[in-house]
């Protein structure tokens, strides 16, 4: 968090700089034009009258400069105005009353009459240069109290935007940490919420109420990552134990009959070979089951023939059908019934289906398939008296018996309708002795 912090924090500030030197530049250059336009102005002034005031002889020889009397007076007084006339050799041809000595003497250019402002002497007095008549160049310049008599403090103010921007850069620094060590906090409590998270505190979640609006969507996806995750270890933990507690009789049963032969008795393999032919089917039940919950998410993988599957599972059947004195008549139309799923589990469910009537019902089984308004409908049906109204839900929880006596381990049922509702349907009793699967079809060929 620290690097997103400082790169956040030196962004801004780039930023901020950028737009500060650029705005202190402008505010420099519109506060200084003002008066060196009117510096300029003046100087202009004053050169123009000093050369109106200038006489030459016959051979172009300045004689004098003849000024007014308010003109006389300023160029008489101490830091005034000053100036000072050179000949075409550059010589000093007149001089101001009021200079102990001449001024520099300011080249013009050609073609040039009047120069840019200068800064010239230790006070840095106001100067220019302007071309007079027959080759003569006049200097003109006045004092700049300003510059003269505030030089240190002149400096000060040259140095204060630098001063300022200083200033301005520190306090932009300080508010830029902080207001990005306050955006990035709600960061801070997610990532320590995060770490919190585990198995003995399954129900934690990040908080997403103050996260920043392109975080929160990224937060609450986790969150519902982890509700998907503490669903499944909850149901781990339950379907452990069941199994435990499902496991747990028909293993003291053998336990207890091992132990009476191994002191002396007669071991009754007849009464072992039942109890390890329980234990087997209980064992596949739990797989079965534990292979639907792991295919609640499932996607449609391939596309599944439910004609084909009930004829084929009615056939692994028959052998089992036959010891028990037992028929099943199987139903399914002309056409072919597509779904789509995964066909290891749609076959574990109609062989749950008929194992179940198998299990709890008597006399013939019957097997219907049928589809209308899309969806396919499978119908188990025998000839017993089936399950009342009020238990038939029940019937569908895991280890759920009717009678405790009766064979199996409660799980055929719950796996039907585990493996029904991965494929988008469900299984309920529509009488005391059908149960009906209802799965969506896949929509023939055009």
């Amino acid at each position: 968090m620290s690097g997103l912090r400082l790169r956040l924090l030196l962004a801004l500030l780039l930023v901020w700089a950028l737009g500060a030197l650029a705005m202190t530049a402008e505010l420099r250059r519109q506060a200084r034009q003002p008066d060196e336009l009117l510096e300029d102005a003046s100087l202009s002034t004053q050169a123009k009258t000093l050369i109106a005031a200038m006489t030459f002889d016959a051979q172009g020889r300045l004689v004098s400069v003849r000024l007014h009397k308010p003109w006389r007076r300023a160029y008489a007084s101490a830091g005034a105005a000053y100036y000072t006339a050179f000949d075409p050799q550059g010589h000093v041809a007149a001089v101001s009353p009021n200079l102990a000595q001449p001024l520099d003497p300011i080249p013009l250019a050609p073609g040039e009459t009047f120069t840019a402002l200068r800064l010239v002497g230790p006070y840095q007095d106001l100067a220019a240069g302007a071309r007079a008549p027959h080759g003569y160049v006049l200097v003109v310049a006045r004092s700049n109290p300003s510059r003269s008599d505030q030089t240190q403090m002149q400096r000060w103010v040259d140095w204060l935007p630098g001063v300022m921007f200083v200033l301005f850069a520190s306090a932009g620094l300080i508010a830029v940490w902080f207001v990005a060590a306050w955006s990035l906090k709600p960061l801070s409590l997610a990532a320590h919420q995060a770490a919190l998270i585990g198995p003995d505190r399954p129900e934690a979640r990040l908080p997403v109420k103050d996260l920043p609006t392109e975080i929160r969507p990224m937060a609450e996806a986790a969150n519902e990552a982890l509700d998907r995750v503490a669903a499944a270890l909850a149901n781990e933990k339950r379907f452990t134990a069941e199994a435990a507690h499902a496991l747990r009789t028909p293993l003291a049963v053998l336990d207890l009959r091992l132990q009476r032969a191994e002191q002396g008795g007669a071991a009754d393999w007849g009464a072992i070979r039942g109890d390890l032919g329980e234990l087997s089917r209980l064992i596949s039940g739990l797989l079965a089951l534990s292979r639907a919950d792991r295919g609640r998410h499932l996607r449609a993988s391939a596309e599944v023939n439910l004609n084909r599957l009930i004829r084929e599972a009615a056939a692994a059947f028959s052998p089992r059908l036959e010891a028990l004195d037992r028929a099943i008549e199987v139903e399914a139309p002309d056409q072919p019934v597509i779904v789509s799923g995964d066909a290891g589990e749609l076959r574990e469910l109609v062989f749950a289906l008929i194992d179940n009537a198998l299990n709890h019902g008597v006399g013939a089984v019957s097997l219907s398939l049928a589809a209308e308004g899309g969806f396919a409908s499978m119908r188990v049906a025998d000839q017993g008296s089936g399950v009342p109204a009020a238990q038939q839900e029940a019937m569908f929880e895991r280890f759920h018996k009717g009678e405790a006596t009766s064979p199996g381990a409660g799980l055929g049922l719950a796996i039907v309708r585990q493996i029904a509702r991965n494929h988008g349907g469900d299984a309920v009793f529509i009488a005391p002795s059908t149960v009906e699967v209802r799965l969506a079809v896949n929509p023939p060929p055009v």
